[in-house]
This record gives structure tokens, C-alpha cells and sequence, in this order.
């Protein structure tokens, strides 16, 4: 992680680091806020009537997309600064968990190597998505200085008429818009590879369940000695499972604002995709038809990952349970009951600031909900169709 935090110096998450780089994610976030106001400002003209452009990628929708898509964009940016400014103490806090548990937990070999995989598969489809969202907007066959007029105003025209162009507002504005896709794409990842690291540590946790509860099965010996040493052990692995519920509710608050930001941004652009397709279909060249299906695809994929992977840290820390049913009466103690208590009433689950918390039901009403809301706005979409071929029909009379 800590790795991960240093390659985001890059695009401004500087953290506690030298005074330059925070210099540079200052300007970062200047940038970004200028672009964010100017798309702000352009909306307000369109719904106050005062500007001529409001059809095409200067629409309703278009602005609006645009407008939510940079303030991601900067938030993500906030969020994970501060992320980043605490990972010191967050990671100081997480190697005491993992060293004063007083029991030995085996080391999880993979989940370095998970995490890689993750970072790399992650990287390649945004890059792939973000590629094709910029093959799709240019002009084949024409200079460079043409193709990224084109761009600009194909992708930004929710805050660019072409008579506001020029090549020294493209060249900055298509630098940040890569930067803001890289920090839209990088609060996912940053949720998705700290889940990772909390699910392995409930699965070494519950491994060690799982030994105990078998050992005391297969042990025929009995003593009073032995019975007050099991007790014992039992008590450290409760400590342990007490402990990390306390890293994973440290962790919940520090990453509260990333999964509420991710879940609210990737549901409206999840919503905005599937209705553009529906109500407008999927037409034009075939390089914008493949956009369009491999950024829905990837949209839900991206979100998906986020939601299991965090699901599984809620999953994780219920799963001993099983293994704790199944210890035979001879081996029961106080401490396995009280371990079975906690385990049973005590939740464990990131959230999103405390509003709702991510668990494997949660993707199916995020899907229920995303149908619902399709449905009315197909209904609205249709009314308003409705209405205006009447007043056109009105106006030809």
C-alpha cells in the first residue's frame, strides 16, 4: 500500500510527503476546481436559459455528467490525500494488531501477490476503457492539432463552444481530464486492495479456528492442566477476533468517504449509461458502439469488485462460526461461548460513512435500485416525448 501511495504522487495524492510534491497536489486541485466551477457555471447558464448551446454533448445530460464526473474527480482527490496523510498511523495501528495477538497466526503468502494481480487487471481495463472514450470522439486521417480540437470538444463540451477554444486551454484540459480519470479509477482500487488485506487476515484468523476446533476433537487426553490451557488459547483467539474488528472499524472511517463517493458516483454513471442506450440505442461507428459496451461493461465489473470485495471482509468474520457449531461438548468452554456470542451479534462490515454498509445483499438491491430508477426515468423520458410532438403538432396547426 504504501507503494501504491507512492505512485499517486503522480496524480496528486501527495499525503504527508516533501513540501514539492504537496505544492504539486495543490495545483492538482486548483485545476480541478477551476474546471469543476466552470462546469458548474456552464449548467447554471443552460437551466437559466442564457446560453444558445444545449443540444448534443452541451445537453441537459451531458453538462450534468460532465459536472458529476469532475467533482468525483476532486473528491476522490481529498479523500485519498487524507488517506494517504494517515496511512502512517493507520499501517502502525494494523502491524499491532498483527503482532500483539499473542498467538501464532500464519503469514498469508498470496495476498501480495493477489494484490499485484488486482492493481494490474484494474489498470489495464481503465486504461483500455478510457482509450476507447478517446478514439471514439477524434477525427481519423486529420493533423494532431485537429484530432485534439475535435477531442476537446467532443468530450468537454459541457464547458467549451468552439469559439472558446484555444490550443493553450486543450493541452492543460487534457491533461486533467486523464488525471481525473486516474483518481475516479484509483478510489476503487484503494477500497478494493485495503479489503483484500482485511479479508486475509480474518481468513489466517479463522484458519486457526479451524485447527483448534479439530485438535480438540482428535485430543483424548484430558487433564485439569490441559483443560485451563485450552481455555487460555481460546481467550487469545477471541482477543484477536476483538482486536480485528477494531482495525476493521479504524479502517471503516478512514474509508468511509472513498465508498460512499464510489458507490454514488459508479451508480449514476451505471444509471446514465443503460438509459442513453436504451432510449437512444446503440448507434453510430463501431468504435463508438464498442465504447459504449465496454464502458457499461467495465462500470459494472469495477463496481462489482468493490462491492465483493469489501462484502467479504462482513463474510469473513462470521465464517469461524461454523467451525465453533461443530466443537463436541467435552471441548466446550466459556470462552468458545463467548467467542460464539461475539461472533454472532457483533457486526462487522465497512460502510459508507455510517449510511449503509457493504454486504453481499447490498449489490442486489444496488441493482434493483438501478432497474427501478431506469424504469422511471424510461416512463419521464416517454411523457416528455409525448408532450412534445403535441406541441409540435400545435405549433404546426
Amino acid at each position: 500500500m504504501e507503494r501504491v501511495f507512492v505512485w499517486s504522487q503522480l496524480f496528486g495524492v501527495a499525503g504527508p510527503k516533501k513540501i514539492l510534491w504537496k505544492l504539486y497536489g495543490v495545483v492538482i486541485f486548483a485545476l480541478l476546481l477551476v474546471i469543476q466551477l466552470g462546469a458548474v457555471y456552464k449548467l447554471i447558464k443552460l437551466l437559466s436559459g442564457l446560453t444558445a448551446y444545449s443540444v448534443g454533448n452541451r445537453s441537459m445530460t451531458a453538462r450534468l455528467a460532465g459536472t458529476i464526473f469532475y467533482t468525483s474527480a476532486l473528491l476522490a482527490l481529498v479523500l485519498s490525500w487524507r488517506l494517504s496523510a494517515n496511512w502512517e498511523t493507520i499501517s502502525t495501528e494494523w502491524a499491532l494488531v498483527e503482532r500483539k495477538s499473542n498467538m501464532v497466526v500464519q503469514p498469508d503468502k498470496t495476498v501480495k501477490r493477489r494484490m499485484i494481480v488486482v492493481m494490474i487487471v484494474m489498470t489495464a481495463f481503465a486504461t483500455l476503457e478510457h482509450l476507447m472514450s478517446i478514439l471514439s470522439q477524434i477525427e481519423y486521417g486529420s493533423s494532431l492539432s485537429v484530432m485534439l480540437e475535435t477531442y476537446i470538444l467532443n468530450s468537454h463540451g459541457f464547458i467549451l463552444v468552439p469559439n472558446d477554444y484555444s490550443i493553450w486551454i486543450a493541452i492543460p484540459l487534457f491533461v486533467m481530464s486523464n488525471i481525473a480519470t486516474i483518481l475516479w479509477n484509483l478510489e476503487d482500487l484503494l477500497i478494493v486492495l485495503i479489503s483484500l488485506g482485511l479479508s486475509s487476515r480474518y481468513q489466517r484468523l479463522n484458519l486457526c479456528v479451524e485447527k483448534a476446533t479439530v485438535f480438540d476433537k482428535t485430543d483424548k487426553k484430558w487433564s485439569k492442566n490441559t483443560e485451563l490451557l485450552k481455555v487460555y488459547s481460546w481467550r487469545k483467539i477471541r482477543e484477536a477476533y476483538v482486536k480485528q474488528a477494531v482495525l476493521v472499524r479504524r479502517m471503516d472511517r478512514a474509508l468511509g468517504g472513498l465508498i460512499m463517493l464510489s458507490s454514488s458516483g459508479n451508480f449514476y454513471f451505471i444509471c446514465l449509461q443503460l438509459f442513453l442506450g436504451i432510449t437512444q440505442g446503440i448507434s453510430g461507428e463501431l468504435i463508438k458502439r464498442l465504447y459504449y459496451m465496454i464502458s457499461l461493461i467495465w462500470l459494472i465489473i469495477r463496481f462489482s469488485c468493490v462491492v465483493l470485495s469489501a462484502s467479504d471482509v462482513n463474510v469473513l468474520s462470521k465464517k469461524a462460526l461454523r467451525y465453533l457449531h461443530g466443537c463436541s461438548d467435552k471441548c466446550y468452554n466459556i470462552e468458545i461461548d463467548r467467542l460464539q456470542k461475539q461472533l454472532t451479534k457483533d457486526y462487522v462490515a465497512l460502510s459508507g460513512s455510517g449510511f449503509f454498509y457493504l454486504d453481499r445483499s447490498i449489490l442486489l438491491q444496488m441493482a434493483a435500485a438501478i432497474v427501478t430508477y431506469e424504469l422511471v426515468l424510461i416512463q419521464l423520458d416517454g411523457k416528455d416525448g409525448v408532450a412534445a410532438n403535441v406541441a409540435l403538432n400545435v405549433t404546426k396547426t
